[in-house]
C-alpha cells in the first residue's frame, strides 16, 4: 500500500473529549495562586486564539504555575469522541495517520493506548516542540514531501498554524472552539462529525 495522504491531527477537542476535564484544573489551579481575573474557562479558550505555548505567555502566566496545572492534567485520562478511534484506524489504512498536539507526548500515547487505538505512527507532543508550524514541516520531511498534508484541529491558532506549515485544514466542529469562531481562520473544510472526516479525506 502507498500511502496518499499525511493526516495530522491535533488530540484534545479533536480526539479527545478533554475539555470537562482541563478547565477545571486551569481555573482551580489559577486560584489558588490568586490570578483570579484570569481563571476562567472564556479565558482558557481564548488562550488557543493563537500558538497555546505563546497565549500562555501573553497572558502572564508564570512558569510554576503552568507546571503545575500540566503535572495535574497528566493525572488525567481523557475518554475519547465516538468514533474517533475507527475514524483514525480506518485512515491509517490509506494514509500514515500522525498526532500533533500541544499536550505531553507521553500523556497522548499513553490515552490513545488506554482506548485500543490503533494506526498512529507517531506522536508530536508539546515536550518535542512547542510550534505546531515547526513539527508539521518536520512531519512532512520525515515521512515524504509527496504526500498531501492535511491537519484536522479545532482551535483558530491551529488553523493559523497548519497553515502555515502548508497543510489543508480540516475544522473539527465538535472541538474547543466551535464552527462559527473556526470559521473566521478560514480552513479549507469543516467536518460537522467525526465520521465526516472519511468522506473528506477518503477522496
Amino acid at each position: 500500500m502507498t500511502a496518499k495522504k499525511l493526516v495530522m491531527f491535533d488530540f484534545d477537542g479533536v480526539i479527545a473529549d478533554s475539555w470537562c476535564g482541563q478547565v477545571p484544573v486551569f481555573v482551580e489551579t489559577l486560584q489558588a495562586h490568586g490570578l483570579h481575573d484570569r481563571a476562567t474557562s472564556a479565558v482558557f479558550r481564548d488562550l488557543m486564539d493563537s500558538n497555546w505555548f505563546e497565549g500562555l505567555a501573553r497572558a502572564g502566566l508564570p512558569d510554576h504555575v503552568v507546571s503545575e496545572m500540566e503535572e495535574a492534567w497528566a493525572e488525567l485520562t481523557p475518554e475519547l469522541f465516538s468514533g474517533m478511534p475507527e475514524v483514525i484506524e480506518r485512515l491509517a489504512g490509506d494514509h500514515v495517520v500522525l498526532v500533533i498536539t500541544s499536550s505531553a507526548t507521553s500523556d497522548v500515547r499513553r490515552a490513545l493506548e488506554a482506548s485500543g487505538v490503533r494506526g498512529v505512527a507517531d506522536v508530536m507532543g508539546g515536550d518535542i516542540e512547542s510550534s505546531k508550524t515547526l513539527k508539521t514541516r518536520a512531519a512532512r520531511r520525515r515521512y515524504g514531501g509527496s504526500l498531501e498534508p492535511w491537519y484536522v484541529c479545532d482551535t483558530v491558532g491551529d488553523v493559523v498554524e497548519a497553515k502555515a506549515a502548508g497543510a489543508t485544514v480540516v475544522g473539527a466542529a465538535w472541538g474547543w472552539h466551535g464552527e462559527e469562531r473556526l470559521l473566521r481562520s478560514r480552513p479549507e473544510w469543516i467536518a460537522r462529525r467525526q465520521f465526516d472526516l472519511l468522506d473528506l479525506l477518503q477522496e
